[in-house]
Parts: C-alpha cells; sequence; structure tokens
C-alpha cells in the first residue's frame, strides 16, 4: 500500500471503520514508515482532546423560546427596511453622460453615407477613364487548319437536243477477266461460293517463294507487289473533303503520356493532318494546332494508326484528312 493511501486511511483505521484486510494492510505499512506513524499520532490526539471538551449545556426555557426570537429578529429586520433610504448605486460613479447627444445621433449616420459615396468614387473613376487602360499583347495565336480547296468548275452546258430522237439499243458487253486482277463487283453477293482447293503446290512451300505467288512467277512482277499489280503511276493522296469521308479506323494506338508533361499537369487537345498510303498506313503527319510537350506522342501514335484503303474509280488512293489526340490527366 502507498504512502498517499494509508494517510487517508488513517482516520478510518483510527475509528474502528477498515475491514481485517484494510486493517492489515495499514499496520504493516505504518511499521516500516514513520511519517505514517507521526500522522497517526498526531490524530489519535487531537481526538483525545475533542473528546475531553464539555458539551454546553442549555435549559428547556431556552430550546423553548427560539422560534418567538426568530420571528421578533424578523419583525425588526422588516420595520427597519422600510425608514432605510434608497441608495443610489452610481453616485460615486466618476462616468458622466455626454453632452449633445441627439446631435450626434444625426451626425453618425450622415458621416457613413459620406464615405460610402466617397468609397464608390474612387473604384468607379478608375473604371470611367479609359485613356491608360494597357495594351493587351497577344503572345500565342491558334493555328487553323487550312482553308479546302475550291470546288470544281461546273461542266460545260448541254448542247440543244435534236427534234430527231435516236433510239439507242441497249449492248450487252461482256467484261474480261484477267487471272490474277482484283476486279470490283457490280452487286454484292447474298452469298459467298466456297472456293474449290486444288491440290497444286509443293507441301512445306517453295524456297524463296511468298504467300499468294503464281506458279512458275508473273513476267515483271517483284517480291511484294500488290496482286493485280497497279497501271501505271501512284496517283497524288485525294483530301477528305465533301462527297470524300475520312477513311474507316481500323486499328488505333493510344498515345504514350510523356512524364514531363503529366508532373507539370499539361493537358489538351493535338490536332494533327494525317496522310495514308493505298495500304491504309499513315505515312505522313503534320501538326496543325501544337502542345509542345505533347507533340511528339500524339504523332508516334497517329503514325501506327491503320485505316481502311479508300478505293476511288477501282483503284487505291492515298488520302489527307485531320485527326485529334485527346491527352487527359486523370
Amino acid at each position: 500500500m502507498s504512502h498517499n493511501e494509508t494517510i487517508e486511511l488513517l482516520g478510518a483505521y483510527l475509528d474502528g471503520e477498515l475491514n481485517n484486510k484494510l486493517r492489515q494492510d495499514v499496520d504493516a505499512h505504518l511499521r516500516t514508515c514513520p511519517d505514517c506513524r507521526q500522522e497517526l499520532h498526531l490524530l489519535q490526539q487531537l481526538d483525545t482532546v475533542s473528546k475531553g471538551i464539555s458539551k454546553p449545556q442549555k435549559d428547556k426555557e431556552y430550546w423553548d423560546s427560539i422560534a418567538g426570537r426568530v420571528k421578533s429578529g424578523i419583525h425588526r429586520q422588516m420595520a427597519g427596511a422600510q425608514h432605510k433610504e434608497v441608495y443610489n448605486m452610481f453616485q460615486d460613479s466618476f462616468i458622466r453622460p455626454e453632452k449633445n447627444m441627439r446631435l450626434r445621433a444625426v451626425v453618425f449616420p450622415l458621416s457613413l453615407a459620406a464615405h460610402a459615396i466617397i468609397a464608390a468614387l474612387l473604384v468607379i473613376l478608375p473604371l470611367l477613364s479609359t485613356s491608360e487602360l494597357p495594351n493587351v499583347e497577344v503572345y500565342s495565336a491558334f493555328l487553323a487548319p487550312p482553308p479546302p480547296p475550291p470546288p470544281p468548275p461546273p461542266p460545260p452546258p448541254k448542247k440543244a437536243a435534236s427534234t430527231a430522237v435516236k433510239r439507242i439499243k441497249p449492248v450487252q458487253t461482256q467484261t474480261a477477266f484477267e487471272p490474277g486482277k482484283l476486279v470490283a463487283p457490280v452487286e454484292i453477293p447474298d452469298q459467298i461460293a466456297e472456293e474449290q482447293i486444288t491440290d497444286i503446290g509443293v507441301e512445306g512451300g517453295v524456297e524463296g517463294g511468298v504467300e499468294g505467288g503464281v506458279i512458275g512467277g508473273v513476267l515483271g512482277g517483284v517480291v511484294g507487289g500488290v496482286l493485280g499489280g497497279v497501271v501505271g503511276e501512284i496517283e497524288a493522296p485525294v483530301r477528305a473533303i465533301g462527297d470524300i469521308k475520312q477513311p474507316k479506323l481500323i486499328h488505333r494506338v493510344e498515345p504514350i503520356y510523356p512524364e514531363i508533361a503529366r508532373q507539370a499537369r499539361v493537358a489538351g487537345i493535338v490536332i494533327i493532318e494525317a496522310q495514308t498510303d493505298i495500304y491504309g498506313r499513315v505515312n505522313s503527319v503534320k501538326i496543325m494546332r501544337s502542345i509542345p510537350l505533347l507533340d511528339q506522342a500524339a504523332s508516334d501514335a497517329v503514325r501506327q494508326w491503320v485505316y481502311e484503303p479508300m478505293i476511288i474509280n477501282g483503284r487505291p488512293r492515298g488520302v489527307i484528312f485531320t485527326v485529334t489526340v485527346t491527352f487527359e490527366i486523370k
């Protein structure tokens, strides 16, 4: 048991109010603590002195007259309160009411209104002066895509038809099909007949051969050529405007967000003019709307896109069109 706990239990220990266990703990602590033994000795002396004091003896008349004495004291206090002068609690105060209170009550709202008018003038007058406005210099410009080329000239007017109507007889022509050359179908068939696979060829292929080759080769052909060949030179690409729609995207590669742009919180849309070859692959790009930190990533991604080849008049053509690459910070 600690010293403080023993000090708190000494009073109950002296009066015999502790149980056996607590009493034994206090006895054990008193045997080892001289301060607690001295405190117990003082309490014992105080108890002895208090028991030696005699109680005052009051007769019966004293206790019977208590009610009358209290009642008479109340009457005396009430009678004295009626004749007591009213005391002014502020008579000794050093604070005196100020003079001209009515004048100040009128001047205060007028002062507020005058200050409000002056503040409004200080804000409005600089806005009305337009001669000292700074010149705004634009350091960046937005590049718009070039305008489309002018439409082709209208066809020449038709000559006046003669009065005699010539009847033209329909002539059925037979198209000459050449082996190994692609021909655009006139009508789209509902079902495609399964081709008969012949046993022509060498098992395992021929060394140096290419997929889709012809037995014996084609006179004047080159390795990797287009099936059926391309007659004449490759025509210039066309721009996707008017009736020429942008080709369908069949393979898209998402751009890689540059880490330096991500850390700088740079985002936006990069506009690129792309050009495809006759196979639908993007072979050149041109930045139309630039974001310096994102241009290279957008160009690298668009160069890997593949579109559906554009066929015009039965011949494959390259296409020039505009694409947008969006960079968003997620």
